[in-house]
């Protein structure tokens, strides 16, 4: 038992968040991580798991295993009922560690704004985060690489991978007392496996 992932990618399939997070940010984030880390960086993404898996108990199993948490914010992610219960469940293990205090001003979540800011819950206003919303563009990598911003994208990823990085070597040691949260089920619709949006 413990720790499994480095890092678990938390963002919503909605407003262009997922183009952006596959097509760019994952790939420039896995990239730099494994220049910061003395071993391959093991990042939990979504579009990863197994056929079969049950997505519930799959996403439990890597927050729980996970690091810290990448979140890539925006309006539609704090309407997503996964996002929020990924987004509670890191904030549930930072406030039981007592971290974000003067004593620990430390973070397990490391945020990164995708779109607007105004708009998010005080706790995820009050978090540190880096703003990629210069380069939030939804293209394919084929057509945004080749754009003059991206050079600008690029060295935003790495600065922040260097934080990502050093946020990994700070971590506790793993507690088997850690617990997820689970999204509500809404009404009307049977149990079992929800889609994640």
């Amino acid at each position: 038992m413990g720790y499994e992932w480095d890092v678990f990618l938390s963002y919503t399939r909605n407003g262009g968040g997922d183009v952006w997070v596959r097509e760019h940010f994952y790939r420039a984030l896995r990239e730099w991580l494994g220049n910061e880390m003395a071993d391959e960086p093991r990042i939990f993404v979504d579009w990863d798991q197994d056929g079969g898996t049950s997505w519930p108990d799959s996403l439990e199993r890597a927050l729980l295993r996970s690091k810290v948490m990448v979140a890539v914010l925006s309006p539609p992610y704090f309407r997503s009922a996964w996002c929020l219960a990924e987004w509670e469940s890191m904030w549930e293990r930072h406030r039981a560690l007592g971290y974000g205090t003067t004593d620990h001003p430390r973070h397990l979540i490391l945020a990164v704004r995708y779109a607007d800011g105004q708009h998010f819950p005080a706790e995820a206003q009050s978090t540190l985060l880096r703003d990629f919303t210069p380069w939030n563009k939804p293209l394919a990598y084929e057509v945004y690489s080749r754009s003059a911003q991206y050079e600008h994208f690029y060295t935003a990823v790495q600065q922040f991978a260097e934080e990502v990085a050093k946020r990994i070597e700070e971590v506790p040691p793993w507690n088997p007392e850690w617990r997820v949260v689970r999204p509500p089920l809404k009404p009307g619709l049977p149990p079992g496996p929800l889609p994640r949006l």
